[in-house]
């Protein structure tokens, strides 16, 4: 059996916003943030699947990378603190993978919206 830790992954299939009067809460005591409602420091755009991602060569996944951020880049950002999606690009993911998680958030969408946030998964090979 063979234990994987993944990025936490957000998907968004339609436009995302949230209202810019959100207050950007703290992370509690022994957590860590993962947005640091400034940038996109942290955050890249997501390859594939878990399994893919690491059946690609080296090479081919640092090349699908590069594009994924491009995409990344193109179609999300920052509008006061809060990130912003505008339905167009692929999803996001975080830099670092975690494993054995508790995942505190503050979620909102407007209406039209449809998105949601998956955490990592184990799987076997």
């Amino acid at each position: 059996m063979f234990l994987r830790s993944l990025p936490l992954l957000l998907i968004a299939i339609l436009a995302v916003t949230v209202s810019s009067s959100t207050a950007r809460a703290e992370a509690p005591k022994g957590f860590t943030p993962l947005f640091n409602g400034k940038d996109l420091t942290g955050w890249k755009g997501l390859v594939k699947n878990p399994k893919a991602r690491a059946a690609m060569a080296k090479e081919e996944l640092a090349a699908a990378q590069k594009e994924a951020d491009e995409n990344m880049q193109a179609h999300w950002k920052v509008v006061d603190g809060v990130l912003e999606f505008d339905g167009q690009g692929q999803n996001l993911c975080t830099e670092k993978d975690y494993g054995d998680f508790e995942l505190y958030l503050d979620w909102k969408i407007l209406e039209g919206g449809d998105s949601g946030i998956r955490g990592g998964a184990k799987f076997h090979s």
